[in-house]
């Protein structure tokens, strides 16, 4: 396969835009959110020994397109209030045994090393389907003892909230990055206006991305207003920072490479080419899922917090963006990305969120 040129920073109106790279070269990573918590806690594969999720009874996602956008966003929050509660997420801290507590985190690292990347294509396919990230646990829980922002905090709040929630991230992710034999970077979190300039391209303002090409995660200010249901959530900007983290996870790992290289192969906008994109955002919603369940204790996540999540969720899939429920799209339905957020959300295992591996129906 002949090296290609990485494509502009962002695509996909109103999404948080990942463009296709060519073969071998870094490029950009875009997507948002997650879902939510679905059972009572009850003995999971946790590291502390306490109670945690385990994966709910539920249906995957069918091949039946959602009638109205609006029948759909009803549903989610129905199902979220009237879901299963979740508890002991707001214990006393001085109780709690927290994982890698040890681990003394990095600076953001503005010069970091290079990305795994794939020489064939066999290999290629073998970072996607049978990475070795795969065989690993998520620490839980983690300690990450933030505030959630409002909607008055001034800029330089937000951008100290987001790099102090992205040292949390890397010492979530750290153990099963570093025990797959990967490399961690802790990325920095830059807040832009209007416009961004970085080694991926010019963004336009209302997006969030992370950028593999100099590692780094940029978040615009104007993004509560491209997305109005972040609103209503204190944690909405959590939900895309880890979102996006995921995607320097997969950079780490030669996923994200590989994939981009595979979908330039089949075209961008080929059939093919669209179903490994959302593959590749599906991922990234089920490793925010992860990290969820890693930090819920410590954050003081409430049940209350439950449903603007899952608006927020199924808001920004393809089909609510775009207001047609059969869009072929790159970043995926709102039920697919709920139900992969609710997989990551349910573990720790690293595995349940190998989407490449997963059935077309799945990643509508």
């Amino acid at each position: 396969m002949t090296q290609q040129q990485w494509g502009q920073a962002g695509r996909s109106g109103g999404q948080f835009g990942r463009p296709a790279p060519g073969w071998g070269q870094p490029g950009q990573a875009g997507g948002q959110s997650w879902g939510r918590p679905n059972a009572p806690l009850q003995p999971g594969r946790g590291g502390s020994g306490d109670q945690w999720l385990t994966p709910p009874n539920r249906r995957p996602p069918g091949r039946s397109p959602l009638r109205r956008v609006l029948v759909a966003l009803i549903a989610v929050v129905a199902v979220a209030l009237a879901g299963l509660i979740v508890v002991n997420l707001t214990s006393n801290s001085s109780n709690v045994a927290y994982q890698n507590d040890d681990y003394q985190v990095p600076e953001p690292d503005k010069n970091p090393p290079p990305l795994p990347v794939p020489e064939t294509e066999d290999q290629a396919q073998a970072f996607l389907t049978e990475n070795k990230l795969y065989d690993e646990t998520m620490p839980v829980p983690i300690r990450c003892e933030l505030k959630p922002i409002t909607e008055s905090s001034s800029d330089a709040e937000l951008e100290s909230h987001l790099n102090n929630l992205m040292a949390c991230l890397v010492r979530a992710w750290e153990p099963p990055v570093t025990d797959a034999g990967y490399q961690i970077v802790r990325p920095s979190v830059t807040i832009y206006g209007d416009e961004v300039q970085t080694k991926c391209g010019k963004a336009g303002g209302g997006n969030a991305f992370y950028c593999p090409a100099d590692q780094q995660v940029y978040y615009s200010r104007t993004l509560p207003d491209t997305i109005a249901d972040l609103k209503g959530s204190p944690w909405g900007p959590d939900l895309v920072l880890a979102h996006e983290f995921g995607h320097a996870i997969q950079a780490r790992t030669g996923i994200i490479i590989s994939a981009n290289a595979l979908e330039q192969q089949a075209g961008p906008k080929t059939p093919e080419g669209l179903e490994l994109s959302r593959r590749v955002e599906v991922q990234a919603d089920c490793f925010s899922g992860l990290f969820l369940r890693s930090s819920s204790k410590s954050l003081g996540i409430k049940q209350s917090d439950v449903p603007a999540m899952e608006v927020i969720f199924v808001a920004i899939g393809d089909d609510t963006l775009t207001g047609k429920s059969d869009v072929e799209g790159n970043h995926g339905h709102g039920e697919s990305r709920l139900h992969w957020a609710r997989e990551g959300i349910g573990n720790s295992d690293v595995d349940v969120c190998n989407t490449f591996t997963a059935p077309s129906s799945q990643v509508r």
